[in-house]
C-alpha cells in the first residue's frame, strides 16, 4: 500500500499587505504551524471540507484525471493552525493537498503552479512558496521575490473571535490614492530590510503596515500592541490584515514575554484572548513528509 503525506505551514497573518500598482498583494509570515495531508491507496474513505473537495474537482479537471482515480484513494487532512484568525488555515489546506496529489500522481508541480491550484478555489496567502515573495492574491501572481528569508521569532496572541477571511473585502475599496502611495513606501522599506537582513527595519514596514490597515479592520489593541513591543524587546508587530491575529516580532530570546504579557493584561481582560504562544519564521513551501510503498 502506498501511503504518504505532505505539509504546509500557517502564518502569522501577513508581513505586509495592501494595493501596489493596482494590485491587492500580501507577503505572508510563515510559521511552525502545519496542515498536513495524507493520501493512500486504500479503498475510499474521504470525508474532506467543502473547499478540499472542490480543490480534488478542480486538480481532476486540470490534470485530465478520472474522478474514477478517487475510489481507490484514502485523503486525510489534520491541522495545527487556528481557524479563522487570519493565520492561513484555509490556504495551508489546500497547499498540503495539492502538493500531495501532485506527489501522487508524479505531477511535479512547483510553488506557482499550487499557488494557481489555490486560487482556482479561493483567494489565498502565498505560503507555498520557498521564498518570500509579494503575491497577488486574486490572481495568484508573483509580483516581485525577495532576495532573502527572514529567521526571527514571533509571539503569536489570537484575540477572541473569527473573520470570514475570504468573504471579507477591505483595501481594495477603502485605500485612497495616498494610502496607495504609503503603501509602495511600505513595501520598499520591506525590501530594505529583507536585502540587509534588519528586523529593525522589516519591523517598521510590518508596523506601518499594521497601522495602514486600521482604517480597512480595526484592531482596538493595536496601538498599545506596537507600544509594548517597543518597550519590552519586540522590533514590530505583524497582523492579520483580514483577521484578529497579533504578532510581536523580535530576535529570539531577546522579547520579556512575561512582562509584556502581564503589562497588557493590565488593559486587556484575559477573556478576550483565546491563546498567546511563541512560534518560530518558518521558509515557506510544502514538504513531503514521506512517501512509502
Amino acid at each position: 500500500m502506498r501511503r504518504l503525506t505532505t505539509r504546509a505551514p500557517g502564518s502569522c497573518g501577513e508581513w505586509i499587505q495592501g494595493i501596489y500598482r493596482g494590485r491587492p498583494c500580501l507577503v505572508s509570515c510563515p510559521i511552525d504551524l502545519y496542515a498536513r495531508a495524507t493520501i493512500s491507496d486504500e479503498p475510499q474513505r474521504i470525508d474532506l471540507p467543502p473547499k478540499a473537495a472542490a480543490m480534488v474537482d478542480y486538480f481532476l479537471w486540470r490534470y485530465g484525471l478520472s474522478e474514477k482515480v478517487m475510489h481507490h484513494l484514502n485523503i486525510e487532512i489534520a491541522s495545527e493552525i487556528p481557524r479563522g484568525k487570519g493565520m492561513a488555515s484555509s490556504t495551508a489546506d489546500l497547499a498540503a493537498l495539492a502538493g500531495a496529489l501532485s506527489v501522487f500522481f508524479d505531477l511535479h508541480l512547483d510553488a506557482s503552479e499550487i499557488a494557481r491550484l489555490c486560487i482556482a478555489v479561493e483567494p489565498s496567502d502565498n505560503i507555498m512558496f520557498p521564498r518570500l515573495n509579494l503575491f497577488d492574491f486574486i490572481d495568484g501572481g508573483v509580483i516581485k521575490t525577495f532576495r532573502h528569508n527572514l529567521q526571527a521569532a514571533i509571539l503569536v496572541i489570537n484575540f477572541k473571535g473569527t473573520v470570514d477571511t475570504v468573504g471579507f473585502k477591505g483595501q481594495r475599496r477603502i485605500y485612497t490614492a495616498r494610502d496607495r502611495a504609503a503603501f509602495a513606501g511600505i513595501v520598499a522599506t520591506f525590501q530594505r530590510g529583507v536585502d540587509r537582513r534588519n528586523l529593525q527595519t522589516v519591523g517598521n514596514a510590518t508596523t506601518k503596515s499594521a497601522l495602514l490597515n486600521q482604517k480597512v479592520l480595526e484592531k482596538p489593541y493595536l496601538p498599545l500592541l506596537i507600544d509594548l513591543s517597543s518597550r519590552y524587546g519586540g522590533e514590530g508587530v505583524v497582523i492579520g490584515h483580514s483577521g484578529t491575529v497579533v504578532g510581536i516580532l523580535h530576535e529570539p530570546g531577546r522579547l520579556a514575554r512575561d512582562d509584556l504579557m502581564r503589562e497588557l493584561l493590565k488593559h486587556v481582560s484575559a477573556e478576550e484572548i483565546d491563546s498567546a504562544f511563541e512560534r518560530r519564521i518558518v521558509p515557506g513551501g510544502v514538504q513531503l513528509l514521506r512517501n512509502e510503498f
